[in-house]
């Protein structure tokens, strides 16, 4: 059974360790999903299958334009991929951030991220920009958006 819930405090190592693989370090992990609790609060959810945390997404409103939401994370464990883990999680905060006022979402990807690129255009999302070296050399990002 799987179930998607806010983020809790007990849930912060097994997070920190999905995180780990995008942070390059378990001391960067540690750093950004502590800081992610304290700043996103209730856009912060977790899947949950058989038990074990099997995903994440962290969103944030944007403070200078509350009507616009930034996904700013999502993970699913390699073991939970192509379950739908990261379908529910993205629907859950999508409709957190539409509950909170938010029209319009946006996020960054990959343009080589080919497992996650279907997911958010299924998701109504849609190319917005294509930023070259967006996260510095080799950090080229296309920024996708969802109106809601």
């Amino acid at each position: 059974m799987v179930t998607i819930r806010r983020f809790e405090a007990g849930d912060f190592e097994a997070v920190s360790r999905m995180e780990e693989r995008s942070s390059g370090s378990i001391q960067g992990a540690y750093v950004f999903i502590r800081q992610m609790q304290a700043i996103t609060g209730d856009t912060f959810f977790v899947s949950v299958a058989d038990g074990e945390i099997a995903g994440y997404t962290i969103g944030s409103i944007v403070g200078s334009s509350p009507d616009t939401g930034w996904v700013l994370r999502l993970q699913v464990a390699d073991q939970h991929i192509r379950k739908g883990i990261g379908r529910g999680l993205m629907e859950e905060l999508v409709a957190a951030f539409e509950e909170k006022g938010v029209i319009e979402v946006y996020l960054s990807v990959s343009p080589n991220n080919h497992a996650a690129l279907p997911l958010y255009l299924s998701l109504g999302f849609t190319e917005h920009s294509f930023e070259k070296e967006y996260f510095g050399p080799a950090g080229d990002r296309l920024i996708f958006r969802k109106q809601i």
